[in-house]
């Protein structure tokens, strides 16, 4: 297997969030990625989760962003950086969500959270279970075109 710098986040989990807004990480998760993740609010109303080298990655195509309108890709960074927080792994493996990100993605007790290759995503579980729906006609509607 090739070397890599940023590891690979696969797979589906459910955890709970503590009265502290705590939230488990996998050990599949730490283990990849032991102390810190950077954390920001995600697109369909999820949270991003990026390692350092994978943030490190975004930083720079964001820099590279190809939209013509410059409005647009001003707005479209400031949502992105402006919930964005470092967060640490304590020692019985949690992460704290502060609070606007967890009002952002409706974060209540029940979550998801999901492996997207470079990344990973916490989902409110009732979120995704409406998401995983829709998402899974996409997936059935696009497999015939895909050579896997």
């Amino acid at each position: 297997m090739e070397n890599r710098t940023t590891p690979l986040f696969l797979g589906q989990f459910e955890h709970g969030i503590d009265d502290k807004s705590r939230l488990f990480l996998p050990a599949r998760f730490r283990e990849k990625n032991p102390g810190q993740f950077i954390m920001t609010q995600g697109l369909e109303r999820c949270l991003f989760l990026f390692p350092p080298a994978a943030w490190d990655s975004l930083a720079a195509r964001l820099d590279q962003l190809p939209l013509k309108n410059k409005v647009e890709e001003r707005s479209f960074k400031r949502m992105l950086l402006s919930g964005a927080s470092e967060v640490e792994i304590d020692a019985q493996g949690r992460i704290l969500i502060p609070q606007p990100l967890r009002e952002y993605a409706g974060l209540k007790r029940d979550v998801v959270i999901i492996g997207v290759l470079r990344h990973a995503e916490i989902w409110s579980k009732e979120r995704w279970t409406v998401y995983q729906r829709a998402a899974r006609r996409s997936f059935e509607k696009a497999a015939p075109h895909l050579e896997l």
